[in-house]
């Protein structure tokens, strides 16, 4: 598995919440982690920084869900929900998603997707 500027984030984040006290709960301690993560993320696409890349986020953004080397069958009923674009993907939640039938494979497919740009659906 690769690194990606989310779990980087996550690490960052970690160092930070150790730093000021001990946890008993340690998956509680990693969803705080990963929460304050994901919310660099969405900065940095307020930002319109790429990850890792000195190329604007915006590009990535604009482009058709084809960059997304998606099953054809995802894309469309993803394009039935008006989601046409990287960034209509990172503005919809998990739970609209499934809305169109599609199942857990399906949502691993799209979430390893955006992944790979440093990208993840919207957390709510």
């Amino acid at each position: 598995m690769s690194s990606t500027q989310l779990d980087r984030f996550a690490a960052a984040a970690l160092t930070g919440l150790l730093s000021r006290h001990e946890w008993d709960d340690v998956e509680a301690l990693a969803a705080e982690s990963f929460r304050i993560a994901r919310a660099m993320m969405a900065e940095r696409i307020k930002q319109q920084e790429m990850p890792d890349s000195d190329v604007m986020l915006g590009d990535v953004l604009n482009e058709k869900l084809a960059v997304l080397d998606l099953p054809l069958r995802i894309t469309k009923k993803l394009e039935a929900l008006g989601i046409v674009t990287v960034r209509d993907l990172t503005l919809t939640a998990e739970k609209a998603i499934r809305f169109t039938g599609l199942g857990d494979e399906s949502i691993s497919e799209i979430n390893q997707a955006l992944h790979r740009l440093g990208l993840a659906l919207s957390p709510q």
